[in-house]
């Protein structure tokens, strides 16, 4: 799947920070992400939306002002009591990549007796993210 919305969605969160392109660089380069869509209609050409991807997950970047904009009273505090599950074929993969960028993992990679082996790290603006991968029948 390119890097983009199509059809076959049906959640895309949408998070909104103070500078899209650093929020597009953590995700692409720190933990894999694809990306797609990159609008530079911001003021002064800067960049004010972006899409980017990891397999079949989609994710919306967008500035702050687009937040406030739609009837927000204020932006702080971010990602309060929301986890974002992004199922992947290989969380060991992702954990790893995430761990060696430095990126802050606020619950660390396990087996879960719910049946998904995951973590959970948390970006530079406070949104937390749960990567995951089913345990297979009879590992763990």
């Amino acid at each position: 799947m390119t890097a983009g919305i199509n059809e076959d969605l049906s959640t895309a969160p949408e998070i909104f920070v103070p500078d899209v392109d650093t929020a597009v660089e953590f995700f692409t380069a720190k933990l894999g992400f694809a990306a797609g869509r990159v609008a530079h209609d911001g003021p002064g050409g800067t960049t004010d939306f972006a899409v980017v991807a990891f397999e079949r997950s989609v994710l919306l970047v967008a500035m702050d002002a687009y937040y406030l904009n739609m009837g927000a009273k204020e932006l702080e505090p971010r990602g309060r009591a929301i986890d974002t599950r992004i199922v992947v074929r290989d969380v060991d993969a992702v954990y790893e990549r995430a761990k060696a960028n430095g990126v802050r993992i606020v619950h660390d990679i396990a087996d879960r007796p719910y049946g998904l082996r995951d973590f959970v790290l948390q970006d530079p603006w406070g949104f937390r993210w749960r990567f995951a991968t089913p345990i297979a029948a009879g590992h763990g």
